[in-house]
């Protein structure tokens, strides 16, 4: 435990030694053209030059702590490495197959030796879809549709149902850790894959953000000064900020013990919920002091209201078995069957959830004529049962307002730190990042996911200073690139379909065109500032995933570390991986470009409304079919293996 607790302190003093550096800077770039003597006499240059000492203190202190594990065995001879200038002819065998069947491609990190069980692999469904969703979206929906608000948590389940039902089904043919990433490689090459890994790195880091910012926005009810009518306080923000950087570092206990708390979690921050709609229904709801007429809707749009009010944001998070599939306990059949009960018991069960949820919550705000976005907690103070005040029920729903967005986060850092280490180890992302170590953290032989988990946390960082700790902005960070990632995923499954069975499986291409074309029509319906920003950041996530390894192959000074694998090159040959890549990229401007010109109708105007609906069908059916020719005309010339495992 001792050592536990060191690993965790060294990651919290790189956390605040970061935070203070980045605060200190932002300070000193107000000035104009400071002397050194100015700067000498500024508090902020202090804090940043300390913020930075502290950082590269923490640095050398965890290197310090790794040493490299002894070899167990020599390795066995391999082929000489090729290099990456040759990398775009490489190209007629991808260096992933569609079923991994070596020896040598144990895809589980060394410390994973106990398999997760049933309880453990619901809790990673349920703990990652039951976070924050259920305390902003249904306030936050009910304010857009007002009494149609049960028709977004509907529109949204049958849209995450098909979604998972096409990911599960297709995922359990082959049945692999990283198979979110690794099942489109296969399909369209490592080109497209760096647009997914950079959605999915991107959306999984921003989670433990968003949740410590929602965990924080209910804490200023009790605390008000921690948040204002802009959001976040500076106080507030900075509780984000080490919010954040306790979920991220909580991944570093021993394994079981992350996996058996976030179970215990999940069953609290449920029960509360159902406790909560078993009471409210029966309750009797009083007016709010100062309170005038019920509020109207402020939208009647339902598909423009399942990202803006935070839906689909509510519902993602079903997945997080699937990052893991290589690591749940029993065979084929019986992971099959552990998978499906998760994911569709959760996709089901938060529905029904959020559905009850949403329905006392208006029945309440109808009768007490409270404002936009009243909490639960503060509806719940006004209500009644039998004449008897719900004082308790106050306690149980803040308690669930803050560790239900912390369990949330835990899961998703977990997932991404499986992902990343997949990445790593196929050279996506520098090596580093997946090689092993002695450990001596309780409950491992070796590890490698402290560094990282130190990339998602300055990661998770800068995107929460940069936004201010605003809880929407950081949702549609989260959710627009989750969802560009399910897209892609019905894709491929249209792309392999040969790898289908009989009977039902042969309606999942159906499935997945349909959900493809719904995504596309949910992201043209949203503000056009959140569709931006969300294309933006995988734009930019790409580019770094692209330019880095090339900077690398120039030999630029300093980046001799990032050793990954230079597949920008690809772009510049007639390689089979860039047509994907390119119908794909081009979908992505012309969905935002789509968006934009949505913004600019007027919502009165019904007939340009549907026409740009319509056109949108038009141009994702074409995506759609686009991209399936370009993904079987890549393995025809890559002849990739097609029988599964």
């Amino acid at each position: 435990m001792r050592h536990t607790l060191n690993a965790i302190a060294r990651l919290l003093l790189c956390a605040a030694g970061f935070v203070m550096s980045i605060y200190g800077s932002v300070q000193l770039n107000a000035l104009k053209s400071p002397s050194f003597g100015d700067l000498l006499g500024e508090s902020s240059f202090w804090v940043a030059a300390v913020g930075g000492l502290m950082t590269a203190l923490a640095f050398e202190a965890m290197r310090r702590a790794q040493v490299p594990a002894p070899a167990t065995q020599p390795a066995a001879p391999t082929a000489p490495e090729e290099t990456e200038e040759t990398a775009p002819e490489e190209t007629a065998v991808p260096p992933v197959a569609s079923v991994p069947t070596e020896p040598e491609r144990d895809e589980r990190p060394a410390e994973d030796g106990d398999k997760l069980s049933l309880v453990e692999v619901v809790g990673l469904a349920a703990g990652g879809v039951v976070g924050s969703g259920w305390l902003l979206a249904v306030p936050g929906l009910h304010e857009s549709l007002g009494g149609a608000a049960f028709l977004g948590w509907a529109a949204g389940g049958v849209l995450m149902l098909t979604i998972a039902v096409v990911m599960v089904e297709f995922g359990l043919i082959s049945q692999r850790t990283g198979g979110l990433l690794f099942h489109p490689h296969d399909a369209f090459g490592p080109l497209v894959v760096i647009i997914l890994a950079a959605s999915l790195w991107i959306s999984y880091a921003i989670n433990p953000a968003a949740q410590a910012a929602a965990a924080v926005d209910r804490l200023a009810e009790i605390v008000p000064s921690l948040a204002g009518e802009g959001g976040l306080t500076r106080i507030g923000s900075v509780l984000a900020v080490a919010v954040t950087t306790a979920i991220i570092a909580f991944v570093l206990l021993p394994r079981r013990l992350v996996l058996r708390t976030n179970a215990a979690l999940t069953l609290v921050k449920i029960a509360i919920p159902v406790v909560l709609v078993a009471c409210l229904a029966f309750a009797a709801p009083a007016p709010l002091s100062d309170s005038g007429p019920a509020p109207g809707p402020t939208s009647t749009g339902v598909l423009s209201a399942l990202i803006t009010s935070g839906v689909i944001y509510a519902y993602i998070g079903f997945q997080a078995p699937l990052d893991v599939t290589g690591e749940i306990r029993g065979g084929r059949r019986d992971v099959a069957r552990r998978v499906r009960w998760a994911v569709y018991g959760t996709v089901v069960g938060s529905f029904l959830l959020y559905s009850a949820l949403q329905l006392v919550y208006a029945e309440h705000m109808a009768a007490s004529g409270a404002e936009h976005g009243t909490s639960y907690a503060l509806l719940t103070d006004e209500a009644t049962l039998l004449g008897a005040p719900l004082d308790w029920l106050v306690l149980l729903v803040r308690i669930a307002a803050i560790i239900a967005p912390i369990g949330s986060g835990i899961v998703f850092t977990y997932a991404l730190s499986r992902e990343v280490y997949t990445l790593s180890a196929e050279r996506y992302v520098p090596s580093g990042l997946h090689e092993q170590r002695a450990s001596r953290l309780p409950g491992r032989t070796t590890d490698s996911f402290w560094l990282i988990l130190l990339v998602n946390l300055v990661l998770a960082l800068v995107v929460l200073v940069a936004v201010g700790g605003d809880w929407q902005t950081l949702a549609v960070l989260n959710t627009i690139p989750i969802l560009i990632l399910y897209a892609v995923t019905c894709v491929v499954l249209a792309v392999r379909s040969e790898l289908l069975g009989t009977g039902l499986q042969q309606l999942l291409p159906v499935a997945a065109y349909a959900a493809f074309i719904v995504i596309a029509l949910v992201v043209n319906e949203s503000a056009w500032d959140r569709v931006w920003k969300g294309v933006a950041v995988i734009g930019w996530g790409s580019l770094v995933l692209l330019v880095l390894p090339w900077l690398h192959h120039l030999r630029v000074p300093g980046l001799g570390w990032y050793d990954a694998k230079n597949h920008g090159a690809r772009l510049f040959s007639r390689d089979p991986a860039n047509r994907p890549f390119v119908v794909l990229a081009l979908y992505l401007v012309a969905l935002t470009l789509l968006s934009a010109v949505r913004h600019r109708i007027d919502d009165d105007s019904v007939w340009s409304v549907w026409s740009l609906r319509a056109l949108v069908v038009i141009v994702a059916s074409g995506a759609f079919m686009l991209l399936v020719g370009a993904g079987r005309r890549y393995l025809r010339q890559t002849r990739l293996t097609t029988t599964p495992r």
